[in-house]
């Protein structure tokens, strides 16, 4: 998809996710050896160019990116917001991987977060329904594919990763819905 073709949310979703991979990202772009902004996305036009740029600038206004002059060359990082927006964003495009034939075993998860993090404890059920898991009680969900990096990554999002376990299991009862929900 070309730069001009997206929205101001899809270019700062790109910035932030690039940062969140890549670390830094140069701000020169007149300097011939400097890793540039650019690069990274590669606007074709002076006007895409230009769309990126004003993009990390609003970003930087608004607290998600932080600029840092190292031996002359300007840098852009992410701040701790910025690095928590990009991680969310991040896993609104994660899914749990299936796996080509299933190996019998469920992953449960469950978690029991705390009254005090009552935002973090809907996000992370939102969150965990949303990476392809199926709701088997009230905070106890169920998928058969492993899981664990997805699901510490979405703890870590939302710093709960403590609250959340992962068990794994050869049996669960009544499990011919579930079976019929990833159709195994």
């Amino acid at each position: 998809m070309a730069i001009k073709d997206t929205t101001k949310e899809e270019v700062v979703e790109m910035v932030l996710s690039t940062l969140l991979v890549m670390g830094v990202l140069a701000v020169a772009v007149t300097m011939p050896n400097a890793v540039q902004l650019f690069k990274y996305f590669g606007p074709k036009s002076s006007q895409e160019q230009w769309r990126i740029r004003r993009s990390a600038d609003r970003l930087e206004k608004r607290g998600f990116l932080s600029r840092r002059c190292v031996r002359g060359e300007e840098y852009y990082i992410l701040t701790t917001t910025g690095k928590e927006r990009a991680m969310r964003y991040k896993l609104k495009s994660m899914t749990i991987t299936r796996q080509n034939k299933w190996d019998g075993l469920w992953r449960i998860v469950m978690f029991d977060i705390p009254e005090d993090k009552k935002f973090a404890r809907r996000a992370i059920g939102h969150a965990i329904q949303k990476l392809g898991c199926v709701q088997y009680q009230k905070s106890v969900f169920i998928t058969p594919y492993p899981c664990a990096e997805e699901i510490d990554f979405a703890g870590e999002c939302f710093s709960v990763r403590k609250h959340i376990r992962i068990i794994t299991a050869k049996e669960v009862e009544d499990a011919s819905s579930v079976k019929k929900h990833f159709k195994i």
